[in-house]
């Protein structure tokens, strides 16, 4: 008798709570869209840009447009009209260092919007030099040093270090990351707990002078690789977008271990709406190094 009577105890429990719900809808107002522009560019390339709009927070699906008319001039004369294709709009000149280049987006029914940016001129590494093997983390990972030598302009410069390994057996790539950076260069962004994929710095520490930086990181490489050292001059708001991009991108791996964090809203140069139009020069570095 007694586990007849908990079993119809707990349905009435289990009935009392399903006849308390309640469903409060709740009416967002309509999301106020905005043009969005993206775009890196380089020298010698098409400025390539991809246009979408603001959505609000239930929608799932980004708009694009084709039908957009994106007029580039460059130091401030009107040169080009960029050309849409596949998804894109490209220009039909060539981008080029040290030059100033500015869009103005018009979308029908919605405001237009403009930006602006350069191309720096590119920084050439004088020497890159890897030793293997200076560092063996707590978990067994073999840590290498990368040192970087070059010299800096006056004024205010900003860097970005991207690596990459392939195999030189069969051309694969293999797996890099960075680990246990301890120059002050790097270490001062205050950016490395969010495991970026490249690195920032700017030239803070040594405007104008020669500069030595050291690097660190990983590979679970078992042959011989060819490290690629991609090198580049960044605008200012080329940094300043990968600055808060990188803030952005842990904040979402975080969530899915430990919950909505405060929102952070990414760097965007766009006037009158959102994105980011920036330029870069890259100078690159192959070096091989002996796999363990």
């Amino acid at each position: 008798m007694r586990p007849f009577l908990n079993a119809l105890a707990l349905f009435a429990i289990l009935t009392s709570f399903q006849s308390c719900q309640k469903v409060i809808e709740i009416d967002l107002p309509p999301a106020d869209s905005k043009v969005v522009v993206n775009s890196f560019f380089t020298d010698g390339n098409p400025i390539k840009v991809h246009l979408s709009k603001s959505i609000g927070i239930l929608d799932n699906i980004i708009p694009e447009f084709n039908n957009a008319t994106i007029i580039l001039s460059i130091n401030n004369v009107k040169t080009d009209t960029l050309y849409p294709d596949n998804g894109y709009y490209y220009s039909h000149v060539l981008a080029e260092r040290g030059k100033n280049y500015s869009l103005i987006v018009h979308v029908p029914d919605m405001d237009s919007v403009s930006c602006e940016d350069i191309i720096p001129e590119k920084t050439i590494l004088q020497n890159c030099i890897c030793t293997d093997s200076v560092l063996i983390d707590e978990d067994g990972f073999i840590i290498n040093e990368l040192k970087l030598d070059f010299e800096d302009s006056s004024g205010p410069s900003f860097y970005e270090v991207q690596l990459s390994a392939k195999y030189v057996i069969d051309n694969n790539y293999t797996s890099i990351w960075f680990m246990k950076n301890s120059d002050p260069i790097i270490t001062s962004t205050g950016l490395l707990d969010y495991n970026p994929k490249t690195l920032i710095f700017t030239d803070k520490m040594f405007d104008g002078k020669h500069c030595s930086v050291k690097i660190y990181f990983a590979t679970q490489a078992y042959a011989d690789y060819n490290l690629k050292i991609t090198f580049r001059s960044v605008s200012e708001s080329y940094y300043k977008y990968k600055e808060r991009q990188y803030a952005y991108l842990f904040s979402l791996e975080n969530d899915i271990f430990s919950g909505m964090s405060d929102p952070i809203n990414l760097y965007s140069n766009i006037k009158g709406g959102y994105g980011i139009f920036a330029g870069y020069s890259s100078d690159e570095k192959i070096i091989t190094i002996s796999g363990k």
